[in-house]
């Protein structure tokens, strides 16, 4: 779940960091650790892999979990 929802970021259309960090946090990270997700996806994906509401490879999948994993981040966050 954490992955789908840090790849998918937000519903609106493009990808925004911070509403992205905000969800993070509401789902229960620290903002530190939001800020290191954010940071990690920014430096792994382009802005249109980001901001795209197709559905994430296997590939992408892994690559958000090892960021996530990187970051500390083991809640088993909920999407909103």
């Amino acid at each position: 779940m954490a992955g789908a929802l840090a790849l998918s970021g937000c519903a609106t259309p493009g990808y925004d960091a911070s509403r992205l960090q905000s969800e993070l946090v509401h789902a229960g990270t620290t903002v530190e650790q939001a800020r290191c997700v954010t940071k990690g996806l920014t430096d792994k994906f382009d802005e249109s892999q980001l901001g795209s509401h197709s559905t994430p490879s296997e590939k992408e999948f892994a690559t958000t979990r090892a960021i996530l994993s990187k970051c500390k981040v083991t809640l088993p966050l909920q999407p909103r």
